[in-house]
């Protein structure tokens, strides 16, 4: 090679060799930015699952709460009422609290049936039926109507009213369970 030559390959190759640096340099900022951006996504992601799966359970607690705050309402208003049928002292005041707790709990059950776990649901359903059993049969009685089954009068109400405790107490053990609350926090 001739002695001008040799410089100019030298030149070129500094050239290209800076032009190569440059665009190397450029593209692994790139990747450095794009391995960031994806990491910063992915969190995001993982924060709004989080967020979601929080407020879901969230919601679910609430609808617990509600609905055993309705159905205690509601046991203790059949409660109340069936004292003021035995003592001949049922007002519209006693009905109109009654009619308000049952339309409170069946409200609070409708949503339970959306948001529950399905062992929740089978001892909320129970439950449900139970207290609108014990209703059917104080507003008849209060009405002067027949019992439409045999056994059913004020006495086997208020025995059906005791027993429901039980039941109550279950669900909200079951709920409890349902959410993670520990059994040792009762």
């Amino acid at each position: 090679m001739s002695s001008t030559v040799v410089p100019l390959v030298i030149a070129f190759l500094g050239i290209v060799g800076t032009l190569v640096s440059g665009l190397l340099t450029q593209r692994l900022a790139e990747k450095a930015k794009s391995k960031e951006l994806d990491r910063s996504e992915r969190q995001r992601t993982e924060e709004r699952q989080y967020e979601t799966k929080r407020a879901m359970v969230e919601a679910v607690r609430d609808c617990y709460v509600m609905l055993n705050t309705a159905s205690l309402d509601y046991h203790s208003e059949l409660n109340n009422f069936w004292y003021a049928l035995r003592s001949g002292r049922a007002t519209d005041d006693l009905r109109s609290r009654l009619d308000d707790a049952r339309r409170e709990h069946r409200a609070r059950y409708s949503e339970a049936q959306m948001r529950a776990s399905d062992d929740v649901l089978a001892i909320a359903d129970d439950v449900h039926r139970r207290l609108s059993r014990i209703y059917g049969v104080l507003k008849r009685l209060d009405g002067g109507f027949p019992p439409r089954r045999e056994g059913e009068s004020l006495e086997q109400a208020h025995t059906q009213i005791v027993e429901l405790w039980d039941q109550l107490s279950e669900m909200r053990r079951i709920m409890r369970q349902s959410i993670g609350v520990p059994a040792d926090m009762a």
